[in-house]
């Protein structure tokens, strides 16, 4: 879920449209609906070109989301693994 809620928090700040993504990378406005949704988790070449397409200032917000969010979760995790 951490790439759907980077992806989809992305496409809202910069005001994104998947048709716009879709077009641009290639891929359809289904597969894109699905990666922002959580529905399905994008290949690595679908990140990719992903990212090909973002201006470098919304690589870098969807990215630091990303890294956010596994940050967060390895605190946790060692938090938990703490209190057992």
């Amino acid at each position: 879920m951490k790439f759907a809620n980077a992806f989809k928090e992305t496409m809202f700040r910069f005001n994104l449209t998947g048709l716009e993504i879709a077009e641009k990378t290639g891929l359809t406005t289904t597969q894109i609906s699905h990666f922002r949704n959580g529905i399905k988790n994008p290949r690595i070449d679908s990140v990719e070109k992903i990212l090909e397409v973002f201006t470098q200032e919304q690589r870098e917000f969807m990215l630091n989301l990303v890294a956010k969010a596994y940050k967060d979760e390895t605190i946790a995790s060692e938090a938990a693994k703490e209190e057992e």
